[in-house]
């Protein structure tokens, strides 16, 4: 008996798990032997395809159901499935200039701007939409000033160079005269252009304090604005979009348990922010050129409420400063291509965007 190579032997069992959990994916039906050795093509012995499949369940690529059913991926498998996706992302030609042209009107706010890309995520994808906004806190201000309501009542106005808009009531113990808001706003404005909220808050304390005689509610009124500054920034916002779509897949989720722990997840925010700011960290793995989309599997999420969903995420940038995280979270049988290359040209096209809003403010 003619014995194979092993590296024919390893070749031909890749090709195989390829073709299984891309006819998975395609179909949602198990696969069995019998539909292999009719549509697969493969040139192989029905009982060659059993050993390779029993094989391949045995490494834990493949999973059977039930004894008498065929067989689907497990995770590792789709992990093994997208690692191979190299030389397949792809976007028809036609779908990048109708994504394009959702970017033509200029968008003024940045959470304008990472709304509308997270609709637009859900809408292409059939899932829910993410985009982790930049990181307010350390972001540098462009404009932090206060606009009088009447009475004791004031409204901040936070304003980041990356174009991200804050705005919150505050009550103070006093009524401020137009004069003073009117000069505080000017004395901030000056002084805190391209400071983080933290730095802000210490400049403009310092400074204050040498005026503190001739400007004494001032200084007080400073104080409550920038000491409730990173109160209200709070932690980057997270964008969701389509949610409600992930329930069509439910099957997959799991029981009505699994599905309404995931609901409150994705209505929580907080777990799926925390986990989409790991990828915030890679910028410091990033060498010349841009990163290609990172994909978690089920419980490679490290999230148990998403074990029966993968998630594909990118950061974008302004320039070379990576600011924030877009992705989308769907079912583990989307078309990995297709949604990598979609992510990846969504950070691409979100990237510029904000390039050339900085580019305006120079030529204004």
């Amino acid at each position: 008996m003619r014995q194979l190579k092993p590296e024919v032997a390893a070749q031909r069992k890749r090709d195989l798990l390829q073709w299984v959990i891309h006819y998975y994916i395609k179909t949602s039906r198990p696969v069995s032997s019998a539909v292999i050795a009719e549509e697969g093509r493969f040139d192989l012995s029905s009982a060659t395809i059993r050993n390779i499949l029993q094989e391949l369940e045995n490494e834990g690529f493949l999973q059977q159901p039930h004894t008498s059913s065929g067989r689907r991926p497990t995770d590792k498998g789709y992990r093994f499935y997208v690692d191979y996706l190299v030389d397949v992302q792809r976007l028809a030609a036609d779908e990048k200039e109708r994504l394009e042209g959702q970017y033509k009107n200029r968008m003024e706010e940045l959470d304008t701007l990472l709304l509308e890309t997270s609709k637009l995520l859900s809408r292409l994808s059939h899932g829910a939409g993410l985009v982790l906004s930049p990181a307010v806190a350390s972001a540098a201000l462009k404009r932090l000033e206060l606009i009088h309501l009447g009475g004791h009542n004031v409204l901040a106005l936070l304003v980041t160079e990356a174009g991200f808009v804050r705005h919150w009531p505050i009550k103070l113990g006093f009524a401020p005269t137009a004069r003073q808001i009117n000069t505080l706003n000017r004395f901030l404005n000056e002084n805190i252009r391209g400071c983080s909220a933290a730095q802000a808050r210490t400049l403009v304390v310092a400074k204050l304090q040498q005026m503190e005689r001739e400007f004494r509610e001032l200084n007080v009124l400073a104080r409550e604005l920038l000491s409730q500054v990173s109160e209200f920034v709070g932690p980057n916002a997270l964008y969701v979009e389509g949610a409600d779509s992930l329930l069509s897949q439910a099957e997959e989720i799991g029981d009505l348990e699994a599905v309404q722990s995931l609901m409150r997840v994705l209505n929580e925010k907080r777990t799926i922010a925390g986990l989409l700011e790991q990828e915030l960290g890679r910028r410091e793995q990033r060498a010349q050129g841009r990163l290609k989309p990172s994909v978690r599997i089920g419980r490679e999420s490290g999230v148990p409420e998403l074990a029966g969903l993968s998630l594909i995420t990118t950061v974008y940038q302004r320039g070379d400063q990576v600011l924030g995280v877009l992705g989308i979270l769907g079912s583990k049988r989307m078309e990995y291509s297709r949604m990598m290359s979609l992510v990846d040209f969504m950070s691409d096209i979100l990237s510029r965007k904000l390039l050339d809003w900085d580019e305006g403010d120079a030529n204004e």
